[in-house]
């Protein structure tokens, strides 16, 4: 069997280069990519839609020839990464879900879209204001709890050991997809760059080709 092709996606306020240090980390053997998630691309029109971005990871897919992929996704990409799997299970081998929000703090993307709405679009480096607004708005319309006990394809999900909000979605995706955990020094959620040689090991392993179909689902 190929291997699967490791892609990456980021979250909101982001763009593809945030995964560099962890990409770094990786066997360069092993096939990766790190697109924009569809609609946060700076210049990109029409906004944000969840069914476009899943729809664009398969598109990536095809485009590289690839029959699987193993998704690791950030906050938002995480809710893609989910979403994709769910769409598409015989192509999604595995997901690393990174501090990906099953439980939504929806005080807390409330407070962090007032603030970037009143940020100068100058501040925003890399990336659109207009984008960041898009994706947090749609972090408050997304909902996958319901969708947790459908998935059929390993999880593993990381977080940092003091992020509160993280250890209710983590606690959720162990209960409800049988998630593999782990959990990582401190409290900043951003592991990409707290943490990345560290994170790359686990997406290594974790997607290690010895998971095989005859591991039991989510058994690392």
């Amino acid at each position: 069997m190929d291997t699967p092709l490791l892609v990456f996606l980021h979250g909101p306020g982001q763009s593809p280069p945030v995964w560099q240090d962890v990409v770094g980390a990786i066997n360069p053997e092993q096939p990766m990519a790190a697109p924009w998630l569809k609609g946060l691309k700076p210049g990109e029109h029409g906004g944000f839609h969840m069914d476009q971005a899943v729809a664009a990871v398969a598109d990536l897919m095809e485009t590289r020839g690839a029959e699987r992929a193993d998704l690791v996704g950030y906050s938002l990409g995480g809710l893609v990464a989910v979403r994709t799997a769910l769409a598409y299970p015989e192509k999604i081998a595995h997901l690393v879900l990174v501090s990906t929000p099953a439980v939504l703090g929806r005080t807390l993307i409330t407070s962090q879209r007032m603030i970037a709405k009143l940020t100068p679009a100058r501040m925003f480096k890399g990336v659109g204001k207009e984008q960041v607004l898009a994706a947090l708005d749609a972090m408050l319309e997304a909902d996958i709890t319901a969708d947790l006990a459908k998935l059929t394809t390993p999880v593993l999900a990381v977080i940092a050991e003091n992020d509160t909000a993280g250890l209710a979605s983590m606690e959720q995706m162990a209960r409800d997809a049988h998630a593999t955990t782990r959990q990582l020094p401190g409290s900043d959620p951003n592991l990409l760059a707290t943490h990345p040689a560290v994170l790359a090991r686990l997406i290594s392993d974790f997607c290690a080709d010895f998971l095989d179909d005859t591991t039991p689902a989510n058994q690392a």
